[in-house]
């Protein structure tokens, strides 16, 4: 299983949009894909889930990100398939040095997560707004370790396609957590 990264040709900044396998998976447009995750612990919550972003989150993300980014966005499997990417005329050694600085290849929601994901701010200010991510962290739907669970026991299809937290077998997975109080 690969991480799958966007990465904005302006900015030199990614974001991780999903998990997957195979060159199928590569072909799916980002609205299928799972969408960074956030650890609301980290993000000044309570806790330590981790969680995906709400789907209003998402499009305002990759819209701006998009804006950012007039030369286009390039899709890979990991940060180092990128350093094609770095300015003209750097070596290995200064493009690593440049990463270490958080100058390139700054992952939006993984570099610094530890601070609160500060390069995340400029793209989705309103997932900073107080009580946002302890309301992310009390729905069941976002959260990625349930969504794990209920794939190994079966309930949750993890097939080739789409994510797996847009099935409606996860969505109905969650609505029995809630209206049976198990869910906190």
């Amino acid at each position: 299983m690969y991480s799958w990264n966007m990465l904005g040709l302006n900015t030199l900044e990614t974001i991780g949009v999903d998990y997957g396998r195979g060159d199928a998976f590569q072909a799916l447009p980002f609205e299928l894909r799972a969408g960074p995750k956030i650890c609301s612990g980290e993000m000044g919550g309570e806790g330590s889930k981790i969680l995906f972003l709400y789907p209003a989150h998402l499009k305002p993300l990759y819209d701006r990100f998009k804006a950012a980014n007039p030369k286009g966005l390039v899709f890979g499997r990991s940060d180092s398939s990128f350093n094609e990417y770095a300015p003209p005329g750097l070596s290995k050694k200064d493009i690593d040095a440049l990463q270490e600085e958080r100058k390139i290849f700054v992952d939006l929601f993984n570099t610094d997560a530890h601070l609160g994901c500060p390069h995340a701010k400029k793209y989705l200010p309103e997932l900073f707004e107080s009580g946002i991510v302890d309301k992310m962290a009390a729905d069941p739907w976002l959260n990625v370790r349930l969504l794990g669970k209920a794939i190994r026991e079966g309930r949750v299809p993890d097939g080739p396609g789409e994510s797996p937290r847009w099935s409606p077998e996860w969505r109905a997975y969650c609505d029995r957590l809630i209206a049976s109080g198990a869910h906190k």
